[in-house]
């Protein structure tokens, strides 16, 4: 009987230090698998991030202002000019906010995709232009007036819809 007892002593001391091994390699593993969850979880919130930017910019709710409140003065039939990129598909808003004359235009030109686009607006002593606007660089803003004897200043703020 006692060598019984030895037998069944040593089988439930393996069995113990089995049950102890395998507890600890599944607090590893658990750890592990939160460890390799809390990186995805981290990915798919950076990705849904990313998402809600890009419809941002689908639905034209993003803008970037490029020329903020500047004073221009050019000499008679002349104009002042900005040299602007887009990233994105949308519009460009010019808002003239005072003129000395009458005659002030703003005009948008800019070629991409095919696209030669050359749009002239006259604002006035006060007023907003919107031109559409491609992907593209070399976008080329001008503010002018078209007096025959004298000059103008204007102020101007150009924003950049996308």
């Amino acid at each position: 009987m006692s060598e019984r007892k030895v037998v069944g002593r040593n089988v439930a001391i393996a069995l113990g230090i089995i049950c102890i091994i395998l507890v600890v390699g599944l607090i590893v593993a658990v750890a592990n698998y939160t460890s390799i969850i809390k990186g995805k979880d981290d990915t798919i919130a950076s990705l849904q991030n990313q998402v809600g930017d890009l419809n941002s910019i689908i639905n034209l709710e993003k803008s970037t202002v490029w020329v903020n409140d500047q004073t221009v003065s050019q000499p008679a039939s002349s104009y002042t000019y900005w040299t602007v990129s887009a990233d994105y598909a949308g519009y460009i808003s010019v808002q003239v906010q005072t003129s000395t004359t009458t005659n002030t235009y703003v005009r948008v030109i800019w070629s991409a995709y095919g696209v030669n686009y050359d749009h002239q607006i006259t604002v006035g002593t006060s007023g907003t232009a919107v031109f559409p606007v491609l992907p593209c660089s070399n976008i080329e803003i001008r503010v002018g007036n078209s007096n025959i004897v004298n000059g103008a200043t204007e102020t101007v703020t150009i924003t950049y819809h996308y």
